[in-house]
């Protein structure tokens, strides 16, 4: 069999460990892509050891194996912080989660080894037809995980950008879909369109014997050309003479750090702490006449209050907060949960809503609006699992399931000067789904509100790794996201991506900023923060908002009609 341009020549010491330098090159590339660590150069990389070996026919088994193993760890070291939630089941969790996270990685790669030795030698047209889809596929891929078996679409590789927002400028119209498809383009570019010249169909190539010859091909040029649009499109829109920054509000963020496995199992005493915590912390923002530091409204994280304030018998838990929304002299939008349905008995537990509340000062109370957490998290919040399943439950230990919400909600704050801002809430991992977020921007938001309580995931990677899907949500939207976390990560997201985080105290990154916080991400404390919004996006949809996932539909067609082409040479 003659050996074709994209082949290898290895001896046989390199082919006995091949499989392993592979996965573990693939393994550290993607970790290190992602937070903590933030390396998102690794991303543009980090399947290139795989396609080239790839190209040299491994056997299908050993091949399909080290795919398999290399996803696995892979996903197991990045949601390493899983392992926190009531271990030793977060180990466990863990470890399946991991595990079917790497059959995506499998099906892929698989994919990969398919398609080599057709592309080995296809005509350029032909082959570029077979890269595009293979990128589609893993566009197709990640759009499947985020919906079955109710969806996990953490970080798609366009995630690995949130800290530099000028790549990810085109999101507005395709989502992360079209970032992640680049991705995976440059990765198969920088083996397949380097090196001597590829053999057409019929012709013998020269055999390849080094591992990064000089050449640059169409497979390679490709995408580094739609990267270099990608950075002119989005110095267009950032540089526009239109653009500028309206305030919309000064935000208190109150972030209590407070212990979530103490919240529901505590006793009365604990219950108190917990109150008096947040009480106290409040206190920073009541309002003073004609002082610079006053704020417009307080933002509590999800599930802040030790007790239910909707609901049946739970009148004194409400007048608690009318009590503290007037001593502070203005409204506190926060986290909550809520009775759905009363009980009937001891057999028939009540349901509750994981929500978000707005409370005004005085009479006016609490607001007729709430938002129902729409997205639950398994396991967290409701076990989907059969009764005769030895697990031991939800790892939130209310007496009842959480119910979903059915429709999005906009909670409308109103200020003095007839200031009106429509916020758009979403609660825990919800700003994962950009589905929930286009909701809300359709419904009217003109601020994406993300409560949540990522202090289950202790304090690595955890809430960063969650904070980096609000820096996508908020160009695909075009809408400011402001978050505020039990721990962490609290801040501000401007429609450009670009994130402001809550810094130690005496240190301030713009401005903007009031600190009154000790430590970094996770801290105990409170800030200040002026949100603003650009008015070219006041009441503007995105593409991508009206349209939705239209990108992965082409990704499919290009999957599809790659298949097939490299299917026909192969006859």
């Amino acid at each position: 069999m003659t050996n074709s341009a994209l082949s290898i020549s290895h001896s046989a010491f390199f082919r006995r460990w091949l499989p392993l330098l592979c996965a573990v090159m693939s393994i550290i590339l993607l970790a290190i892509a992602f937070p903590p660590f933030n390396q998102a150069w690794a991303v543009l990389v980090f399947l290139t050891p795989f396609i080239k070996w790839s190209f040299a026919r491994p056997r299908w088994r050993t091949y399909l194996l080290t795919a398999f193993g290399a996803g696995w760890v892979s996903w197991f070291v990045i949601l390493i912080w899983l392992r926190h939630i009531a271990p030793p089941w977060g180990w466990v969790g863990l470890a399946i989660l991991s595990a079917y996270l790497g059959l995506y990685t499998l099906a892929w790669l698989a994919a990969m080894r398919w398609a080599a030795p057709r592309l080995d030698g296809a005509k350029r047209w032909r082959r570029l037809a077979g890269l595009f889809a293979l990128a589609g596929w893993w566009v197709v891929l990640d759009w499947v995980r985020g919906w079955l078996f109710t969806g996990f679409p953490w970080l798609p590789l366009a995630a690995a950008f949130w800290k530099f927002p000028l790549f990810l400028q085109p999101l507005q119209w395709t989502g992360p879909w079209s970032i992640t498809f680049l991705i995976v383009l440059l990765n198969l570019g920088l083996v397949c369109g380097t090196g001597p010249e590829a053999s057409f169909e019929g012709e013998p190539a020269p055999r390849r014997k080094i591992f990064w010859p000089a050449r640059i091909g169409p497979e390679l040029l490709a995408p580094l050309l739609f990267f270099m649009c990608a950075v002119y499109l989005a110095s267009s829109l950032l540089h526009n003479a239109a653009r500028k920054n309206v305030p919309l509000a000064r935000v208190g963020i109150v972030q209590p750090w407070t212990d979530p496995l103490r919240k529901w199992t505590g006793t009365a005493a604990e219950e108190k702490e917990i109150w008096d915590n947040l009480y106290n912390l409040s206190q920073t923002f009541i309002y003073h006449d004609q002082s610079p530091r006053n704020v417009d409204f307080v933002l509590w994280p999800e599930a802040a209050p030790p007790f239910p304030v909707q609901g049946h018998d739970t009148e004194p838990e409400r007048e608690l907060m009318v009590k503290l929304a007037t001593t502070l002299g203005r409204p506190v939008l926060f986290g909550a949960v809520g009775y759905s349905n009363p009980s009937s008995g001891p057999q028939d537990p009540p349901s509750y809503i994981d929500g978000v509340f707005l409370v005004r000062p005085g009479q006016d109370g609490f607001a007729k609006e709430v938002y129902a957490k729409r997205h639950l998290v398994p396991f967290g919040e409701y076990n989907p699992l059969p009764s005769w399943v030895p697990f031991p439950g939800k790892v939130v230990q209310l007496l009842g399931d959480t119910v979903p919400g059915d429709h999005p909600v906009v909670i409308p704050l109103h200020f003095p000067g007839d200031r009106l801002v429509k916020t758009g809430p979403l609660v825990c991992y919800e700003d994962v789904f950009s589905y929930l977020a286009r909701d809300e921007t359709k419904a009217g938001a003109d601020l994406l509100v993300v409560v949540t309580n990522d202090a289950w995931y202790g304090t690595g990677g955890g809430a960063l790794q969650h904070a980096a899907h609000s820096v996508l949500r908020a160009i695909e939207t075009r809408r400011p996201v402001l978050r505020c976390g039990n721990d962490g990560w609290s801040g501000f997201i401007d429609q450009d991506g670009d994130a402001f985080e809550m810094e130690k105290a005496g240190k301030t990154a713009i401005p903007r900023w009031v600190m009154h916080a000790q430590g970094t991400t996770y801290f105990h404390g409170t800030g200040a923060l002026v949100v603003y919004s650009n008015p070219q996006f006041d009441g503007v949809e995105t593409f991508y908002v009206r349209h939705g996932d239209w990108f992965v539909a082409l990704s499919a067609l290009l999957t599809a009609a790659g298949a097939l082409l490299l299917s026909e040479r192969c006859k």
